[in-house]
């Protein structure tokens, strides 16, 4: 019983035979809701809310129960502990976590699970500033975009988990995409690529009906978001001037034209209508990061099957840094491709215990060689998760939003380290000591 068998089999035919098994039965379940148990239409609405409800609750636990079959069959049970200090972490951030899922399933503010494509889970959250009208409609003005892809170990990575984010970046007048993508075992690296680069054209070229301005999008990703939405650039930018055949991770598709914004006519999106690309706690080199992550827990079997295309493990093909290296020693081939990615911004905390903060500022130096301009801030005392989470429950040290607003929304004073507390510091402290993170 192997991760990497069970991948194909959720890859192939019956895998999509369970997601129509699933679908159909989320069609009769809320029908049965409407129609027998909430007949009235203030009721019917109550039904809707509560389908919503149990559909996000139920990808929650289906990603929890993967995640343990998956580790169950690794030597070693270091995940077992690990797992355990997460539930007890979640439990002492429990008051906030609560919080935030309030709002995240009954704030007008959020529209969740826009589908972006035709593959599972090619969903989106859309956060929208207060005082907005409603959602889908054009908003009076051009908002600038935040694209958010969130971490999760490539396994468990879901929307819901940039709600913190989107409820405070959103707050400060920029609306902000949260991206769903298929993690493993449904996905291996190339699908989780796929839906990352279709999330991104979604965006692109559809934020402007919700009153999005499409020449001022950033693209956030946090820890394994980052290394997709990185990678995700530099495929886009490989493929948009080298073609199919220059672009070594490429699936597919050449130039087959221009269209009439620039974008070649295969692709959706192009590296410079991202006005900036911020990495956060990001994985940069896969090669070099693989052995760190084994013994954090991520055993390297698991790794391997998750990071593998046609049955190979690639890192090397898969490493952003690995990519950008090659733009050093082959300036010339590369030049054009290096001239059209958009400026780098790397976040990490010094306290990162899960990715050091050394692999980004030896990423940021391969950025500088390649001739790619890019801003590296470190801060002291900061964990994997505190930018993320930690900070923005204690509603003020928040430097995640604040870094983001200083690129796309420079002209402004932010309010971002002037929220409500949600936690209780006691709390967040004793959270920190035992976060497997």
């Amino acid at each position: 019983h192997r991760p990497d068998v069970d991948a194909r089999a959720l890859g192939g035919a019956g895998g999509d035979a369970g997601v129509l098994m699933v679908a159909m039965k989320q069609r009769y379940i809320r029908k049965f809701l409407h129609c027998v148990l909430f007949p009235s239409r203030v009721a019917k609405y109550f039904a809707k809310a509560l389908h919503v409800c149990l559909t996000e609750v139920y990808v929650v636990l289906q990603l929890t129960y993967e995640l343990s079959r998956q580790m169950a069959v690794l030597p070693g049970k270091k995940w077992i502990v690990m797992f355990l200090r997460l539930l007890v972490y979640s439990a002492l951030l429990m008051p906030g976590f609560v919080q935030v899922a309030v709002f995240y399933f009954f704030s007008p503010r959020v529209k969740r699970s826009i589908v972006y494509g035709p593959n599972p889970r090619n969903r989106l959250d859309l956060y929208v500033p207060p005082g907005r009208r409603a959602l889908g409609e054009s908003l009076g003005e051009n908002l600038p975009v935040t694209i958010f892809v969130t971490g999760g170990a490539w396994i468990i990575g879901y929307k819901a988990w940039g709600c913190l984010f989107g409820k405070v970046l959103s707050k400060e007048g920029v609306l902000v995409v949260s991206l769903d993508y298929r993690n493993f075992p449904q996905g291996r690296i190339k699908e989780m690529l796929e839906d990352v680069d279709r999330g991104i054209g979604w965006v692109v070229n559809n934020i402007h009906k919700y009153g999005g301005d499409p020449t001022n999008i950033c693209l956030v990703g946090q820890s394994a978001g980052a290394h997709l939405s990185s990678l995700a650039l530099i495929e886009c930018a490989e493929k948009a001037q080298l073609g199919a055949k220059g672009s070594r991770g490429s699936r597919g598709g050449g130039h087959g034209g221009r269209g009439s914004r620039g974008v070649p006519r295969s692709l959706a999106w192009h590296p410079q209508q991202i006005k900036a690309f911020i990495g956060v706690s990001g994985a940069y080199d896969m090669v070099r990061l693989s052995s760190h992550l084994n013994s954090r827990g991520l055993h390297l079997q698991l790794l391997n099957a998750i990071m593998s295309t046609n049955g190979k493990t690639c890192l090397e093909d898969i490493s952003p840094a690995s990519r950008i290296s090659n733009y050093v020693e082959d300036p010339m081939k590369y030049k054009h491709v290096v001239d059209c990615l958009p400026q780098v911004v790397l976040l990490h905390g010094k306290d990162d215990d899960s990715i050091p903060f050394e692999h980004a500022e030896e990423f940021g130096h391969v950025l500088e060689r390649a001739g790619i301009p890019v801003e590296r801030i470190f801060y002291e005392g900061e964990t994997h998760t505190t930018p993320l989470i930690e900070n923005p429950m204690r509603g003020s040290g928040d430097k995640l939003s604040e870094g983001v607003l200083n690129v796309i929304r420079p002209d402004i004073s932010s309010d971002v380290n002037n929220n409500r507390r949600l936690v209780p510091e006691v709390l967040i402290r004793l959270a920190l000591k035992v976060s497997p993170f």
